[in-house]
């Protein structure tokens, strides 16, 4: 793939803004050959666990609010937590602390990022993760 020269310059001059969503995922793996859920399987995860598979055909927002209504958000985003810990980039995750961002974000329940700034030993900038449950 060739990137447009402008796109190079600003992404060198860290004028560029890093959108992640759940296909960031693709090649990072877990301990113990655990899967990692891509797409719907996040959603089939939870509602098994949560909710006894009784809302498969529903998207993963519907799902997460019902476990949240049943459960907790603390109890859900704990388990999500601890499902994703110790999660193990691929190769090609550690090239984004070499580069200068505006901004990243992320739509992600997991620590794929943090996990590359935390390992990086050359990273262009401080990482600090703002959370946050509003919509």
């Amino acid at each position: 793939m060739t990137l447009p020269h402008p796109l190079i310059e600003r992404v060198k001059s860290g004028r560029v803004v890093l959108f992640l969503g759940s296909g960031a995922l693709f090649g990072a793996k877990l301990p113990n050959d655990k899967k990692i859920p891509l797409g719907n399987d996040l959603r089939d995860v939870l509602n098994e666990r949560f909710l006894n598979g009784e809302f498969s055909g529903e998207s993963l927002s519907v799902v997460s609010e019902m476990a949240i209504s049943a459960y907790s958000l603390s109890e859900i985003q704990t388990y999500i937590a601890e499902y994703f810990s110790g999660i193990i980039p691929a190769n090609f995750h550690f090239e984004i602390p070499k580069f200068k961002w505006a901004t990243i974000f992320t739509t992600n329940y997991d620590r794929l990022v943090e996990t590359c700034y935390e390992k990086s030993t050359d990273a262009r900038q401080k990482l600090v993760p703002f959370l946050s449950d509003e919509q």
